[in-house]
């Protein structure tokens, strides 16, 4: 049995003040709680998250840049510690974003797919298919054995996706749906992201579009300066979220206006 259970969690980061950070901070964190001290900015990432996911549980999280999302989501994959509250995480999780993190610019892709592998606890007499797989859907060819830091940023993207054939558990975490911008490869990594989801006792998945939350989930959560706003079915909170940011960009052009 796999579940998420998260009662009362807090998590704050803080930044030195320096110059004009603080209104670089609000434009870029529009949908952030920010708090402004003397020297420090606090940043209330998360407050008084209650959660509870259980086997079975399809659950999309929105919001605008700031409001919480990544935070809870690496909350949830056990990345990221609360500094008040209680968080109870039980099964496998696996965390897609966390796909591109920890590789060794100066290790060949063989190296790091081998180093990804034992990450995500996959056995030793399993690894060399694993590695195989990652190599004939990444399309490097022969570039698969060179450092990655030799590569550019289109075949870096490559390596990366190619990694979802690495990830299982029972618990996915994904932020916003993978797209691949070769046609070949995105079919590949769609259809892997699809099984994913599909073996996954719970699934939390933030994304930006309709569509996607539309088709993967069954419970939509709204967050705003890092509090839960609204909770329910896709279609209510999406509609509820569309309406406030079209009110929100009416009072932001009037207030230009004058």
């Amino acid at each position: 049995m796999a579940k998420i259970d998260i009662r009362d969690a807090n998590v704050s980061y803080y930044l030195r003040k320096r110059g004009d950070s603080t209104k670089s901070l609000k434009r870029g964190a529009v949908g952030a709680h920010i708090l402004v001290g003397h020297r420090y900015l606090e940043i209330a990432a998360l407050r008084g998250i209650t959660l509870s996911l259980k086997d079975g549980d399809r659950v999309g999280l929105i919001g605008m840049n700031g409001s919480g999302k990544s935070t809870l989501l690496k909350l949830c994959a056990g990345a990221l510690a609360a500094q008040s509250g209680t968080v109870d995480i039980e099964g496998r999780v696996s965390p897609q974003f966390a796909l591109g993190s920890g590789l060794r610019a100066s290790l060949t892709g063989r190296q790091n797919a081998e180093l990804k592998c034992l990450y995500m606890g996959v056995q030793q007499s399993a690894i060399s298919r694993h590695v195989e797989d990652v190599k004939e859907l990444s399309g490097l060819g022969g570039y698969f054995e060179l450092p990655i830091h030799s590569y550019s940023a289109g075949m870096r993207s490559r390596f990366v996706m190619s990694l979802l054939r690495l990830v299982r558990g029972e618990i996915l975490i994904m932020d916003e749906w993978i797209n691949a911008a070769d046609p070949t490869l995105s079919l590949a990594v769609s259809g892997l992201q699809t099984q994913l989801i599909k073996k996954a006792k719970i699934l939390l998945l933030a994304s930006h579009s309709r569509r996607v939350l539309e088709e993967w989930v069954e419970t939509l959560i709204w967050l705003d300066e890092g509090k839960i706003k609204a909770q329910g079915k896709v279609e209510n909170v999406h509609f509820e979220y569309q309406a406030w940011m079209n009110m929100r960009k009416a009072a932001n052009s009037a207030e230009k206006l004058e």
